[in-house]
């Protein structure tokens, strides 16, 4: 297998690296972390063969997330460039995307993007909520960016609704305490109801909720849908109302919280690190090791007009959303 070189362009960002993310990463979110630094720790612990560059321009395979690569797209003659996409957009830059909504995957997968589809790793240090709550339904929560809350869980209606069921809201906006689920009863997370599918975004809210041992009730968004078995996975709904509904049977049907729990025993098993991990193995020892040979042939001026299609393909996608957003404000 190919060394694989893991871009680190700044002092702090190396520093990641090369910490251990035990010690170091505990409120520090971010898509460099979430793909890169978490990545290069468990291939790097696993044997495989990675370094650490400060340089994308350079011979050989290299693997970046979106963020730190930025807008400044390049054509690239000796690197084969991996870019970890998360929920941002595709880069020109790069001949593969590893993206982390197995329906972005399906979207594009026929495209000049060459998206892969890799499950997100288990939140570090995540601390699951205490078990001697056993079936008790009182605090109700939400976990994440104040701006990815629905307004209408923002409003009073929300909170008094939560209030007539004997329950409190307690949203978690401080990124440091993102891990700790240990006296929540309930994850509510919805961006908007506006039946946004949200292709570009993962399933770590739902996967937290498994590993958690906390309930979800949850909007439809695709990631969450294309992993869903059962409503044992997560309560779906679509309005405010559904959401007091869905906390008001879990409050009411102690039966079903448990099945709940016991179901996520189960399909938190699905996603742990050693499987995440080796996954990633697979896509390294395999699919990157392919496409890298492939890669080697393609003459410099093919290479060059890839590069352009795929420019012309961001711009043409950023216009398309533009006229979206357009269209909803109108």
């Amino acid at each position: 297998m190919e060394k694989i070189y893991f871009y680190a362009p700044t002092e702090n960002k190396k520093k990641l690296l090369q910490s251990n993310y035990k010690d170091s990463w505990e409120g520090e979110h971010s898509n460099f972390t979430a793909w890169i630094a978490q990545t290069y720790f468990h291939l790097k612990n696993a044997g495989v063969s990675c370094e650490i560059t400060n340089t994308i321009d350079r011979q050989g395979i290299v693997i970046a997330d979106r963020d730190t690569l930025g807008d400044n797209a390049q054509f690239l003659t000796n690197t084969m460039l991996i870019c970890a996409k998360s929920d941002r957009e595709y880069h020109p830059s790069a001949h593969i995307h590893v993206v982390h909504n197995p329906q972005d995957y399906q979207l594009n997968y026929n495209s000049v993007w060459k998206p892969y589809y890799i499950a997100h790793w288990p939140i570090p240090n995540l601390i699951p909520r205490n078990q001697e709550r056993k079936f008790t339904v009182e605090n109700v929560a939400y976990i994440g960016s104040r701006s990815q809350l629905a307004q209408e869980l923002k409003s009073q209606y929300w909170i008094e609704s939560l209030s007539s069921l004997g329950c409190k809201w307690l949203p978690i906006f401080e990124v440091n305490q993102w891990n700790d689920y240990t006296k929540l009863d309930v994850i509510v997370a919805a961006r908007s109801f506006r039946n946004n599918q949200y292709i570009n975004k993962g399933f770590i809210k739902l996967l937290n909720c498994w590993h958690a041992g906390v309930p979800g009730i949850l909007t439809p968004e695709s990631s969450f849908v294309a992993v869903r078995k059962s409503e044992l996975d997560f309560l779906s709904i679509n309005s405010i109302d559904e959401a007091i509904a869905a906390v008001r049977r879990l409050k009411t049907d102690s039966d079903f919280y448990c099945q709940m729990l016991n179901n996520y025993q189960k399909r938190k098993q699905e996603v742990t690190t050693e499987k995440v991990l080796s996954q990633w193995i697979f896509f390294f020892k395999n699919i990157v090791t392919e496409y890298y040979q492939q890669w080697l042939l393609i003459p410099s001026y093919q290479k060059k007009y890839l590069f352009m299609q795929k420019l012309l393909s961001l711009k043409s996608s950023r216009i398309k959303q533009r006229l979206h957003t357009f269209s909803v404000i109108k």
